[in-house]
């Protein structure tokens, strides 16, 4: 059981056309350099992707991605590869050879999620994790986490091949367990920082990219508000265990679980509605069978809030909820938050420094904002301490109409992150690298 993160947006939120920025970075000498590295490296990327793709590993369990990235790193020749980072993250460090003090960290996660892989691709994953806590675990890429590492090896090569004219240094941050790892384990982002992720150097600023199905090798950002906080909920109800014909003689914990998650929609009704939050139970751990009432029940769920300050005040509403419903029947709830992430925030002066870069990559017409989801990601933990900049990048056959996102092909279906039929086209990953190194060279040359 663990905390599942990253992205989905209603196919029918309202988006707006980008506008242009009053400033413009202009084209720069160092950008053919980059186009020309991209290009070279795209295929190895391809094959890295869907060798990740086919061998995809659960949180705090990514010891095989994560080995290639660090053998891929250090054969680069940059400075500094420190591996167990945060479990199994790494961090690369990039000295450029021109003058320089300025340091930027990229970010990219590269766990796996447990749901089994129904997109038809040739190298669709088939693995079973039979060890995983709380498995056995069909295991696939459903979040693109596979696309992130590709993309950002594939930076550090093209990087690597323009050290020379780095005027400052690069930060490399592949994080492990995005996701979320297993309850009772650390891990992901908070677990890097505290580990030393950010240290000598630290960043002066940090940015990632998430793939998304909206079109492929189009921008979508979020001006401030972008992803919500988001907690691990756990309820514990205790009962008393009985014989299925005999209730009156137990404590039934069942029907107490049915009530408290019922009455969790009363949450909604006394928050103001303009505050975006979500409260989701997605497990029950039930101690029964079909003629035995069991003694306890445990539901596992997640809580979402867009503004972080709603956070505490959402807790206080579920933990009386849950505590005095099962109180009415006789029994005692335990509640729990764990696995805190904080509420992602794409600074405007921050998004305006970043945007003529963006510009400079894309097509007017390709470049979208719109309103802030209720996933999340650990990002935020990196993006709080440093400042910086988290962005969308499209991946799949869609198209922006009137009334939303919708398929190419009227037949299929838009299969969002987390789907068992998710997929990327490749194409999205020579314009991640783009992305990456056009970000450096204009931070680190002053024109962010």
């Amino acid at each position: 059981m663990k905390h599942t993160g990253c992205i989905y947006m209603d196919p029918r939120t309202p988006t707006a056309e980008h506008q242009p920025s009053r400033k413009s970075v202009g084209t720069e000498d160092y950008q053919t350099e980059i186009d020309r590295l991209a290009d070279q490296v795209e295929k190895k990327m391809i094959a890295w992707r869907h060798d990740l793709h086919q061998n995809p590993e659960l949180p705090n369990r990514e010891t095989r991605t994560a080995k290639i990235i660090a053998d891929h790193l250090k054969s680069l020749g940059v400075d500094e590869v420190r591996t167990g980072v945060g479990v199994n993250g790494i961090v690369g460090v990039l000295k450029g050879g021109a003058p320089g003090d300025k340091v930027i960290a990229l970010r990219a996660d590269f766990d796996a999620l447990p749901v089994e892989e129904l997109a038809d691709v040739p190298f669709k994953s088939t693995f079973v994790d039979e060890d995983y806590p709380g498995g056995p675990f069909p295991v696939s890429h459903a979040c693109g986490h596979d696309c992130h590492a590709s993309m950002l090896m594939g930076a550090a090569e093209v990087l690597a091949g323009m050290r020379d004219q780095i005027p400052g240094t690069v930060k490399f941050l592949f994080q492990g367990a995005e996701e979320g790892p297993p309850v009772g384990e650390d891990g992901g982002a908070a677990m890097m920082i505290k580990e030393g992720a950010l240290e000598t150097p630290k960043p002066d600023v940090a940015f990632a990219i998430h793939v998304t199905p909206f079109p492929t090798n189009t921008l979508y950002y979020c001006r401030g508000d972008t992803m919500a906080a988001s907690q691990l909920l756990k309820i514990t109800i205790k009962g008393m265990g009985v014989h299925g014909s005999t209730p009156w003689m137990g404590k039934d914990p069942l029907t107490v679980a049915a009530e408290i998650i019922t009455a969790m929609g009363q949450v909604y009704r006394q928050v103001p509605a303009t505050e975006a939050i979500t409260i989701s139970i997605g497990k029950v751990d039930d101690h029964g069978r079909f003629n035995v009432i069991g003694d306890d029940i445990t539901l596992w769920g997640t809580v979402r809030c867009i503004h972080q300050k709603m956070m505490e005040d959402v807790d206080m509403r579920i933990t009386r909820i849950a505590t005095h419903v099962a109180l009415a029947h006789g029994l005692t709830a335990e509640v729990s938050f764990d696995q805190e992430v904080p509420a992602m925030y794409n600074e405007p002066d921050w998004l305006d420094r970043f945007m003529p870069t963006m510009e400079r990559l894309f097509d007017a017409k390709d470049i979208r904002s719109g309103p802030p989801q209720l996933a999340y990601d650990d990002h935020s933990f990196f993006q709080i301490a440093c400042g910086g900049v988290y962005l969308f990048l499209g991946g799949q056959d869609t198209k922006w109409t009137d009334t939303g996102l919708e398929p190419i092909d009227p037949s299929k279906q838009i299969p969002f992150n987390h789907n068992p039929h998710f997929y990327v086209n490749d194409e999205a990953l020579k314009t991640g690298v783009r992305m990456h190194a056009n970000v450096v060279m204009d931070f680190l040359n002053g024109k962010i």
